[in-house]
């Protein structure tokens, strides 16, 4: 009979009163959770109803909503941040994990706890800065300028929603904590104590930058501090905390703590009650009603129907499918999970090739980011103040262009070589015809959206309203939408926006510090010193986009990276329409590239019984769409500039 030894009796009772004190806080921010959750879905139903009444009483009566505006930049801050502590409480904020998952597992869990460590103290600070600035809006009784509404209610709400996101991470950070507590290699306990070190030192230098024991001019400063930014990202620390930390330090080492405590307090709330932002929950709230309401699979139906019996017909069906559905969706991964939970069974069954089948797939859905709505061209355009709905219009011939050059590769590969994608079933042109009549929601909603953008008549985000709306209305009457769906619907748009808006909440304060750091100016000074040449320059920049999307999401890249080469490329002479085309399709290109390649992780969790390996392999070959259509863009700008000259 074995006995514990007294040293692992004690860390087995440490481990569980961490673990204990971790659920017990769990269990305390559950119901102020749930009520936020209520208040964000009560907001984002309020957001749609007043974007939809606005656009109908000024296009028919010529009426204005009083105040709309500033009520939906009010409204926008309770839907956005409202789910940020639930978020966390699932672990589903954006991180980037590819070397945490590579270290061995006495350094892995040390590591996410002293991540925790700093998103938690951040955090923090972040919720005591917003509650001074609701404190400074009630005791001086700043109201709104039309309906004279008081702000302080809402940014006080901000503070909660961020106060309930720093819980929820020192919950996790406790249950992290266990899981080191009980390890028998005590080189863990080593690495903690490191990274406590680490983290104390970020964070007295932020408030004390006067203790830095050497001189460092402004330059090593930035790039000190921009340097970190991208280490901690590395290291699984969330992003939104990452560049809020890189914030709050760097601006302190080049002004002074106060600049930065400001910039963290001001101007992340001036981003989230930006009513621009509201175009993001809505087209995402559309995109799942369409999901939730099977009109993404009539549309797949239809596409098997007409193409369905060419040589892969089946892999050009779900790229035609992922083409339409992207025109409503705007987002990768939905693509990916609707048209891969539909489409491999049905290939899986005429015994595709399951390497062609799933990087089909995860290839089709990166039109999502190309065809609008977009959430990479909003990113882009509220970062360079570029025009979204011109940006929406630059992507829809390139968006199309891909999708038939990967359904001519497809075909070309198929046609070679039959066993990778026999033939489906030829379907008469009467089956073609009823399965074309059940996509009129879904064309329906491209006219709604498109039309009114393209047209003029209404914003993008006006677009996102009438689009909910739309769908809503069409789903109720087609009996395709229940209380129920729709409700989750709401749950997970919340949920997907909170984890998307609490990264540029931050990004906002990340790029202040940016422009003070004057980093894109010296770049942009080196590479033109280089006399690289105008196409010499773009090169070099897709180059370091191949490399970057290798191991970082689409979204935090561009939110990284934009403010540094957009000056850079203007510089160069290039049309930022143009340049916003290109960068996005290169930064989507790294969701199918390993290591990280969001989509092969997305795919690999339908189609289990595949190898990631596979699937990685599979994917080779359609790089060299990307390829072809980079290079048309690049020799035919038109392409992306045609449509927004219409405009």
């Amino acid at each position: 009979m074995t006995h514990a030894t007294p040293s692992a009796l004690v860390d087995n009772r440490v481990s569980s009163s961490l673990a204990a004190a971790g659920n017990g806080l769990r269990s305390a921010i559950a119901w102020p959770g749930r009520v936020a959750l209520v208040v964000g879905g009560i907001a984002l139903v309020a957001l749609m109803g007043l974007t939809v009444a606005d656009v109908v009483l000024r296009n028919l009566f010529s009426i204005v909503v009083p105040g709309g505006l500033e009520l939906s930049g009010l409204l926008t801050i309770l839907v956005v941040l409202s789910t940020v502590g639930i978020v966390e409480v699932e672990r589903s904020h954006v991180r980037v994990d590819l070397f945490l998952n590579m270290m061995p597992d006495y350094a892995r869990s040390p590591t996410v706890a002293g991540g925790l460590v700093l998103a938690f103290a951040v955090m923090l600070v972040t919720a005591f800065r917003i509650y001074e600035q609701a404190a400074y809006l009630h005791v001086n009784g700043i109201v709104t300028g039309v309906l004279g509404l008081p702000e302080w209610p809402f940014v006080a709400a901000a503070t909660v929603f961020i106060l309930l996101f720093a819980l929820a991470l020192l919950a996790n950070l406790m249950m992290e904590l266990s899981t080191v507590a009980k390890m028998p290699d005590r080189r863990a306990l080593a690495v903690l104590a490191i990274w406590a070190v680490i983290a104390a030192a970020i964070l007295l230098l932020s408030f004390r930058p006067d203790l830095l024991p050497f001189d460092l001019s402004r330059n090593t400063r930035g790039f000190f501090s921009i340097s970190l930014c991208f280490v901690l990202i590395f290291l699984g620390v969330h992003v939104a905390a990452a560049m809020a930390l890189t914030a709050l330090i760097g601006i302190s080492l080049l002004i002074s703590p106060g600049a930065s405590l400001t910039s963290l307090g001001t101007t992340t709330i001036a981003v989230v009650s930006d009513q621009t932002w509201s175009v993001v929950p809505l087209f995402t709230w559309m995109g799942l009603i369409v999901v939730a309401s099977g009109f993404a699979a009539e549309l797949y139906r239809s596409a098997y129907r007409w193409i369905g019996h060419l040589p892969g017909g089946l892999a050009s069906a779900s790229t035609v499918a992922c083409a339409g559905l992207s025109s409503i969706v705007g987002d990768t991964l939905s693509g990916v999970y609707t048209m891969g939970s539909i489409a491999l069974p049905e290939m899986r069954a005429y015994r595709y090739d399951m390497k062609l089948a799933t990087a089909s797939v995860a290839c089709a859905a990166t039109i999502g980011v190309m065809i609008p709505p977009s959430l990479a061209f909003i990113v882009y355009g509220m970062i360079t103040e570029v025009s979204i709905g011109k940006l929406f219009m630059a992507g829809i011939l390139p968006g199309l262009l891909f999708a038939v050059i990967l359904i001519a590769l497809i075909t070309i590969r198929a046609t070679l070589n039959p066993e990778l994608a026999p033939r489906g079933e030829r379907s008469s042109w009467g089956d073609r015809l009823r399965s074309s009549a059940h996509t009129w929601p879904v064309l329906l909603l491209m006219l709604l959206v498109l039309g009114g953008i393209y047209s003029g008549a209404v914003t993008p985000n006006e677009a996102a309203g009438l689009g909910v709306f739309g769908a809503i209305m069409i789903a109720l009457a087609m009996g395709r939408l229940d209380p129920r769906k729709l409700v989750e619907t709401i749950a997970s748009t919340l949920r997907l926006t909170a984890g998307i808006i609490i990264i540029f909440m931050f990004a906002a304060a990340f790029s202040r510090f940016i422009a003070l750091s004057g980093l894109p100016r010296q770049i942009a000074d080196g590479v033109i010193a280089m006399d690289l040449g105008s196409y010499g320059i773009i090169a070099a920049i897709l180059l370091f986009y191949v490399v970057i999307g290798m191991f970082m999401n689409a979204l935090p890249a561009l939110v990284l990276t934009v403010p540094i080469f957009f000056p850079i490329a203007m510089n160069a002479g290039f049309d930022p329409v143009w340049f916003g085309v290109i960068i996005v399709i290169m930064v989507e290109l790294g969701v199918v590239t390993p290591p990280i390649g969001v989509n092969v992780f997305a795919i690999a969790a339908i189609a289990r019984d595949v190898p990631m390996y596979d699937i990685f392999r599979g994917v080779l070959p359609f790089w060299v769409a990307y390829v072809v259509l980079i290079v048309l863009i690049v020799v035919f700008p038109s392409i992306c500039l045609w449509l927004p000259s219409l405009m």
